[in-house]
């Protein structure tokens, strides 16, 4: 019963989709189409070979081979179906039959009216099945496909169906008059059951135009039983911002992408950022996929990101600690952000303000920030603190991801959990557990026996609600990427050119706390301040080298260009410099001039020899020496920045070499001044055609970092 049931289902399906006549007429018409093809070519065969007694045993043989081939392709392709293989093999046997008798006594009457006599029996045989199998299966007695009965009592209908290269059957559906997308929600159920689906992984998705019209996704093979290795940081997430999506892992169906905010500036209904709770067990597979997320946000710009880990240290954030703005692992430290982090708040609230904006949104000069706490129940230390900043923190354009193993009442607050409206929850395993972190539209969709209690049997499966993934794909399992050690560092080096530094704003806010952070290698070792400019010269060397590889060779034609300019203009420089100091001297020191005197020597170096005035002035002033020339561009920045001016043009720098004497390589002999110091005030800006303004080098200038 069972298998007629699926015969039946398979023809009717392809009878309902247009494909009747390609199935059965084409199949039942073949014996006569074959009649008149083979007749010709009886009549061509004997015609040709007929009677030679070289040729036709020969051509015999071939027309013989060739009917067998036809006959076994004829019969494979019918499939499982003994009936529909019955006329195939009938067909191609007869058929050969009639091939080689007609090219060795030649066409006879006999033999087409035989093929004819023949052909008409077997269809006869097939459509006198046919119609007792319908006839069977729509009386009382018969056999009955339930499933079909109910697709059509159904006000639903589906047509298209099709089968994706990950075994996913998808299919289009329409409601019929009187049905909503409810009753196609319904169907979901039974016809995963039916089609052996693989469990929680069907998905029913309702057109965003058009009510009660939509697709149905079956997976019926496990596309995440095996890990799924993070691809990386692919060409597509290099210099993406907060408002991209970007992938995380898969579903059964397909990838995984979400978003961390909407850009409202497009969409005034796209969603605001959603503080993330992760909860999991040591083991479900939480620590690998807070590592991939992080490292698919190493090369995102306009995002600042602090990690918070009281718990594991450089566990969880190692592989990364080099990609971070402010990475805290002493008490005492995060002790301190959370106290300083209010003053963060107002500060930036107020500034959005001023921009006219009540939500961060790409245009703003902040950068968005996202602190990520793991381990998060330490933080009930300063319980406080945490939770008004997690209920004040989305006004300020900041994000926060909190991870602990556990969400019930007895390690964080309610008030807590409630602020943390989305969440990815991996394996636990008490369901009251899972009721903390998933809202309750996911729970009462999974049912309590789906509910993700498997522990850490099922390392990386987890579900997600929000992040800007649609609600209808909530109760949806799905598998977070498994990254390496290797991956993720290079991840770091590759962003280094995208990630953006913490914007001025928030920088001065956070004030010396934050220029007193420690900063991190690649490899996760802290650094000591005389290193960072050297590993900023190697993060930029091994990035340049795999950004070349993911999007082409990188065009530094502008750059060379410029500094072969720059070049050129100095050495000219150097020697109208060192023609009028040879002027000077001679006047100067007249006869008593020695040959040693007109020497070369540097143009930047003072001269702490007193000269004597003859009474003659030239009518310029002395030049100051290089450290008045470093006070006056430092006082000066310092006033421009103090002012709120961000940028600077070429222009003005040029006046300003120009009022200390010094030429152009004196700019470059101070920016890297202000970096061996770790500092970075200006940098070029080739859009705006001048420099911007980051930070005044009269800031007070850092101590030694906590814990150096």
């Amino acid at each position: 019963m069972g298998r007629r049931s699926e015969v039946y289902d398979q023809e009717h399906l392809a009878r309902m989709s247009g494909g009747w006549w390609r199935i059965h007429g084409l199949p039942l018409a073949a014996p006569l189409i074959g009649c008149v093809v083979f007749a010709l070519v009886v009549l061509g065969a004997h015609a040709f070979g007929g009677g030679d007694p070289v040729l036709t045993p020969l051509l015999a043989i071939l027309l013989l081979v060739i009917g067998v081939g036809v006959t076994w392709f004829m019969v494979s392709s019918a499939g499982s179906r003994d009936h529909f293989r019955l006329v195939m093999l009938a067909t191609g046997v007869i058929g050969t039959m009639n091939l080689v008798l007609g090219l060795i006594v030649g066409p006879q009457v006999w033999m087409v009216w035989t093929y004819i006599v023949s052909s008409l029996i077997v269809w006869a045989v097939w459509a006198i099945w046919r119609g007792s199998k319908y006839a069977g299966a729509a009386s009382s007695g018969g056999p009955r496909n339930q499933m079909l009965e109910m697709l059509e009592a159904a006000p639903v209908e589906f047509s298209k169906p099709r089968v994706d290269d990950r075994g996913v059957i998808r299919a289009k559906w329409a409601t019929k008059p009187g049905g909503v997308s409810d009753d196609a929600r319904n169907l979901v159920a039974p016809m995963a059951a039916y089609a052996r689906a693989v469990p929680g992984g069907s998905n029913l998705t309702t057109h965003p135009d058009r009510d009660g019209t939509g697709e149905v996704e079956i997976p019926t093979r496990d596309n995440l039983k095996r890990s799924i290795p993070w691809p990386g940081l692919t060409s597509d997430l290099l210099g993406i911002t907060p408002v991209d999506p970007f992938t995380i892992g898969e579903y059964q169906t397909g990838p995984v992408r979400v978003q961390i905010v909407g850009d409202v500036e497009r969409d005034p209904d796209a969603h605001d950022v959603g503080h993330v709770k992760i909860g999991g067990v040591t083991g479900s597979g939480k620590s690998t996929g807070a590592r991939s997320f992080l490292g698919s946000l190493m090369a995102m710009g306009r995002l600042n990101i602090v990690g918070v880990d009281l718990s594991t240290e450089l566990q969880i954030f190692g592989p990364v600690a080099g990609g971070l703005t402010w990475l805290i692992t002493d008490e005492q430290e995060a002790r301190l952000f959370m106290q300083r982090i209010e003053h963060v708040m107002r500060g930036r609230k107020a500034h959005l303000a001023r921009e006219d904006l009540t939500r961060w949104a790409p245009r703003s000069s902040l950068n968005l920030l996202l602190v990520w706490f793991e381990e998060s129940k330490a933080l009930s230390r300063f319980t406080k603190n945490y939770v008004t900043f997690v209920s004040d923190a989305r006004a300020a354009g900041i994000w926060i991801v909190s991870s602990t193993q556990s969400w019930i009442y007895r390690a964080l607050s309610t008030d807590l959990r409630k602020q943390h409206p989305d969440a990815i929850c991996f394996g636990m395993t008490e369901s009251d557990d899972v009721g903390q972190v998933l809202p309750d539209s996911v729970i009462e969709a999974l049912g309590k026996r789906n509910l993700p209690t498997w522990g850490k049997s099922r390392p990386g499966y987890c579900y997600i609600s929000g992040i800007g993934i649609p609600e209808f794909r909530w109760p949806k399992m799905l598998r977070m990427y498994n990254s390496t050690g290797d991956q993720l560092r290079e991840a770091v080096a590759v962003g280094e050119r995208f990630r953006d530094p913490m914007d001025p704003v928030t920088a001065e806010l956070f004030g010396e706390l934050f220029s007193r952070r420690i900063r991190y290698s690649l490899d996760g070792r802290p650094l000591r301040p005389g290193e960072l400019a050297h590993q900023a010269q190697r993060n930029d060397h091994e990035a340049r080298h795999v950004v070349e590889a993911l999007v082409g060779d990188v065009d530094d034609g502008d750059q060379e260009e410029a500094e072969a300019q720059a070049d050129a203009q100095y050495a000219q420089d150097r020697q109208e410099m060192l023609g009028r100091l040879a002027d000077a001297r001679r006047r100067n020191l007249g006869d008593h001039a020695e040959p040693h005197d007109f020497d070369d020597i540097d143009p930047e170096e003072s001269i702490d020899t007193e000269v004597e005035d003859d009474g003659e002035e030239d009518g310029s002033e002395p030049s100051p020496t290089p450290a008045e020339a470093q006070r006056i561009w430092d006082e000066r920045l310092d006033a421009l920045y103090r002012s709120g001016t961000r940028q600077v043009t070429t222009a003005m720098l040029t006046e300003w070499l120009s009022d200390v004497k010094r030429e152009r390589r004196f700019l470059y002999r101070q920016t890297e001044r202000w970096e061996s110091d770790g500092m970075k005030c200006i940098a070029p800006n080739p859009a705006a055609d001048g420099w911007d303004l980051i930070a005044s080098p009269l800031e007070r200038q850092p101590g030694p970092p906590h814990g150096v």
